[in-house]
């Protein structure tokens, strides 16, 4: 993973609690340290990344979950399906 994503996502998991109270399943958009705004879908967080001008790699759009529904969460590359 690219080294910029994942100092995104360490940010956002250090202020996870901070970030998504209030928005719990929403997903929002994270760049430069910073939350810029929550989206009810990730597709939406990703389209208005691309009108702010961010760039892919340069922008995290994360979904608001706690750290124990997170750990909860697996993907089974057999199925390809994501159980939580």
């Amino acid at each position: 993973m690219d080294e910029k994503l994942v100092s995104l996502y360490n940010w956002f998991d250090i202020k996870r609690d901070e970030l998504i109270k209030g928005h719990e399943g929403e997903w929002v958009l994270v760049s430069d340290n910073e939350a810029f705004g929550y989206f009810p879908s990730q597709e939406e967080a990703i389209a208005s990344a691309k009108k702010q001008g961010l760039k892919v790699g340069n922008f995290l759009a994360q979904y608001c979950i706690t750290r124990e529904q997170e750990h909860q969460m697996f993907y089974s590359v057999n199925r390809g399906l994501c159980y939580a």
